[in-house]
């Protein structure tokens, strides 16, 4: 029987072609490698998760998550894996990307991460041998994040679908 971590490579690998770049990361206490891959979408850049299904106990979550960007690569890659708080899930926010990157908040008005069910790759994706979830993440203004905390994110992501919002574009205008 194959490991978790074998599993997960050969899905990333069916799914999203060879990686070109894993980088480590750690906060002194987890360590998770963050994988590249190149055009999975169309002139982006997706980063997935490696080893956070490692700590599931933990977090009580077996997962993984992906992040989808167009441009700014390293700073995305960077704010990505210092906002990994090992709490994941549909409709968890990460707040203050600001005091990680004031800069890169400021340029894109991005203030957190939101996680979210995959849905910009095949359905198939978002389950690995019925073991390990693979979330989403991606880029939200301050208004955004606040009509997530007060409005929930069923009605956050009806707004998205209702407007037909690219998410993956961090330089797109707050839908709220």
């Amino acid at each position: 029987m194959k490991k978790l971590g074998e599993l997960i490579l050969n899905h990333y690998q069916y799914f999203l072609g060879d990686y070109i770049a894993s980088d480590p990361y750690s906060d002194n206490t987890h360590q998770v490698q963050l994988m590249g891959f190149k055009d999975v979408i169309e002139d982006c850049l997706l980063f997935a998760t490696f080893g956070m299904s490692g700590y599931a106990e933990e977090i009580k979550n077996c997962c993984e998550v992906v992040l989808a960007t167009e441009c700014d690569y390293d700073k995305c890659a960077e704010i990505f894996m210092n906002e990994n708080k090992m709490n994941f899930g549909k409709g968890v926010l990460i707040e203050g990307i600001n005091n990680i990157d004031a800069e890169f908040s400021k340029k894109y008005n991005k203030t957190a991460l939101y996680f979210t069910n995959i849905y910009i790759l095949p359905e198939e994706f978002a389950i690995i041998n019925n073991q390990c979830k693979i979330y989403m993440a991606f880029f939200v203004s301050e208004k955004e994040a606040q009509y997530i905390k007060e409005k929930g994110s069923e009605k956050f992501e009806d707004v998205l679908e209702q407007n037909n919002i690219d998410v993956i574009n961090i330089d797109r205008e707050s839908v709220i």
